[in-house]
């Protein structure tokens, strides 16, 4: 490896946990701010901040991208589109219900079973082979989510949270499978598009659902995180692939729920109970299976 190139493995290696700890921010803020701005006016205003945001930065992004030629969006892909934005309008109000109801640390961990979700749709619908250290992988984030689910083992006492925090990490399995046939399109006009349209979309929801809109402070700071959470977190996602490939990206980036979890601890006080610790152990021991099976692969 010449020294240029492992200069760029080096920088994309810090994109992608740059863009792990930027989207880390969104748990515990939102649970933070879910007091002022209900589930679906949430969910819409971190999605226009990501759609406003990018918008503004897509002209400054192609220009330091000369030479890389995208391949623009078209009227053939309006369908598949469409139903990413309203798997991801279910997904971001039914998660956005999960951190109203539960606390930011057990949220952070669940979203770690969108990767069980991704893998067991792609095994069901496109036949995708899943290594034994997957399999296993799978099963302890499994059962890690399940201690998490679960309020009181002896009343068998379910938490709504983590089921809509579940739920949601199901429709984004569903769309990160569903986007495949959009993977050779230009990624910054998905995620443009995307973040108008959930944006839009999950208003309508707060309006069907009559939904109190918060003061101007929450209002700001909602789309100023949704800009850089889900944003700018993925650009620097984007980039990390270019050097690295996805593959790579994808184990670098799973320390995301983990810094989030750390941030729920340290400036939100959320205490830790003996099954959230287990669970935690499970998800660390979970997560390195799946890196290392992704860095071999």
């Amino acid at each position: 490896m010449n020294t240029n190139v492992a200069h760029q493995s080096r920088r994309a290696i810090g994109f992608a946990i740059l863009s792990a700890a930027l989207y880390a921010l969104y748990p515990p803020i939102a649970k933070v701010l879910v007091v002022s701005a209900p589930p679906a006016i949430l969910a819409a205003l971190l999605y226009l901040g990501t759609g406003i945001g990018m918008t503004a930065l897509f002209p400054l992004i192609h220009h330091t991208k000369a030479g890389q030629q995208e391949v623009s969006l078209s009227r053939a892909d309006i369908p598949a589109l469409v139903v990413v934005i309203i798997t991801n309008i279910f997904a971001g109000v039914l998660m956005n219900v999960g951190i109203k109801l539960t606390s930011a640390g057990n949220i952070s961990l669940l979203s770690n079973f969108e990767i069980v979700a991704t893998t067991c749709l792609a095994l069901v619908f496109f036949h995708e082979h899943v290594s034994h250290r997957l399999a296993w992988a799978i099963g302890i984030i499994t059962v890690a989510s399940l201690l998490l689910s679960v309020n009181d083992v002896r009343q068998f006492s379910f938490s709504w949270g983590a089921i809509f925090a579940i739920l949601a990490t199901i429709c984004w399995g569903f769309e990160n499978n569903l986007t495949r046939v959009l993977s050779d399109k230009d990624p910054l006009q998905i995620v443009i598009v995307k973040g108008w349209g959930v944006g839009l979309g999950s208003m309508v929801v707060s309006v069907f659902w009559q939904e109190k809109w918060p003061t101007l402070g929450p209002t700001l700071i909602l789309l100023l995180l949704g800009f850089f959470a889900f944003g700018v977190s993925i650009y620097f996602y984007i980039l990390a692939q270019r050097y690295i490939g996805a593959a790579k990206t994808s184990a670098y980036y799973a320390v995301s729920p983990f810094i989030a979890v750390l941030i729920s601890i340290v400036f939100l006080h959320e205490s830790l109970s003996i099954h959230f610790v287990i669970a935690l152990l499970l998800m660390v021991w979970g997560s390195y299976l799946i890196t290392r099976d992704t860095l071999q692969s």
